[in-house]
């Protein structure tokens, strides 16, 4: 059962440029502060590729959920 919540997510995209890449991603969630451990650990398990809008970036974000193993109604996002 994920720990971290949809607005955990929203405050690490905070100030994305869309296409992004999964590098800028995780700088910029790092940059964000504050990040929840596993916001950290799901980011850095996106496929390593450019992001067309947050949209797509949030729909990688919860297949790196359901390929863990999440149930789709636990997912944050």
């Amino acid at each position: 059962m994920p720990h971290a919540s949809k607005k955990d997510f929203e405050v690490a995209f905070t100030g994305l440029d869309f296409p992004t890449s999964k590098a800028a991603v995780v700088n910029r969630a790092r940059d964000n502060g504050g990040l929840d451990r596993e916001v950290k650990e799901i980011i850095v398990k996106l496929p390593d590729r450019t992001y067309a809008s947050l949209e797509e970036l949030q729909e990688a974000v919860r297949a790196a959920y359901l390929a863990e193993g999440v149930a789709e109604d636990a997912v944050p996002l």
